[in-house]
């Protein structure tokens, strides 16, 4: 599998984004970007967070974890949800921001919901 400073090259290229877009994006500075992709330094958690979310991926294919750009959804939709599912409708109605955001774009925001939630989820796993 290939290494994060190449994962990084690939995908800023891909994105059409210069070191210095890239770098502008995360608030550090371009040589300091430069470094993640020359293997010369390492980005922070919030800055691998903020790279999967800019590059649309999940930090386990940055870091040469897996080879597959996005983690496989955990859940299958259908047109007909089951009592639990519309109760959590109903719960996420609650929370109208947050709804709205999950529905403009359900397949990019639930993803990286989930990303987040993950990567809270082996966090809080460090800290036990």
């Amino acid at each position: 599998m290939a290494t994060f400073s190449e994962r990084l090259k690939e995908l800023r290229e891909a994105a059409q984004l210069k070191q210095e877009d890239v770098a502008k994006k995360l608030r550090i500075s371009t040589s300091a970007y430069g470094y993640y992709e020359q293997g010369r330094n390492e980005p922070s958690i919030e800055a691998l967070l903020a790279l999967s979310v800019l590059f649309d991926t999940s930090t386990d294919y940055l870091i040469g974890q897996t080879d597959k750009k996005m983690a496989s959804p955990a859940y299958n939709y259908t047109d007909n949800p089951s009592e639990k599912d519309q109760a959590l409708i109903e719960e996420l109605k609650k929370y109208p921001e947050l709804f709205s955001e999950l529905t403009a774009n359900p397949e990019k925001n639930i993803a990286a919901l989930d990303r987040y939630w993950r990567f809270i989820h082996r966090e809080l796993k460090t800290f036990r």
